[in-house]
């Protein structure tokens, strides 16, 4: 784990890099300027689309990351289920 005590505004104690060690404190005020009703063409920010997937994917490992569903079929078996879980 890290381990940063904030003093005076700079960490102290740390190894961190110095971009990792700025820390912006939760109770200023946000500098982001978008809103919802600004165009994404003029958003600050990026946004990708997800590719479209499987609904059902063989294992966890394949989908690592996000929240997919999966197959725990192994965990069915055990108990002598006879559907898909």
């Amino acid at each position: 784990t890290k381990a940063c005590l904030l003093v005076n505004g700079s960490c102290m104690g740390s190894q961190e890099s110095k971009a990792d060690s700025t820390w912006i404190l939760p109770n200023l005020p946000s500098k982001c300027t978008w809103t919802a009703a600004t165009p994404a063409t003029k958003s600050p920010h990026s946004c990708m689309p997800l590719p479209e997937e499987t609904k059902i994917l063989p294992n966890i490992l394949k989908k690592i990351g996000c929240t997919p569903m999966v197959r725990v079929n192994k965990i069915g078996k055990s108990y002598g289920l006879k559907c898909e879980l």
